[in-house]
């Protein structure tokens, strides 16, 4: 039971170094745009009218990663466990 935890836990922990990282690069990249706005007016058909601020994914996509995540996380864990409880033969 408690492997079970311990890939709960490592799953968790990957989905929010990834959500961490992927909210780090689009506030670096908020920060750091500059428009370029008298060489946009030069093209002004070109401009766009609305704005889109990313796209939502299926929660059951979610569920699939947090799933293959803790199923990896136990796999390791176990195969750790296996290799730790080996005795090192000494000849």
């Amino acid at each position: 039971m408690k492997t079970i935890w311990l890939a709960l836990l490592g799953a968790a922990t990957v989905h929010l170094l990834y959500f961490a990282a992927v909210f780090s690069v689009g506030y670096v990249k908020t920060i750091t745009y500059r428009p370029n706005i008298p060489k946009a007016w030069e093209n002004a058909e070109n401009l766009q009218s609305t704005a889109a601020f990313g796209y939502a994914v299926s929660p059951i996509i979610y569920f699939g990663t947090f799933s293959a995540a803790t199923v990896a996380c136990m796999l390791l864990l176990c195969g750790y466990k296996k290799l730790a409880s080996t005795p090192v033969r000494t000849e």
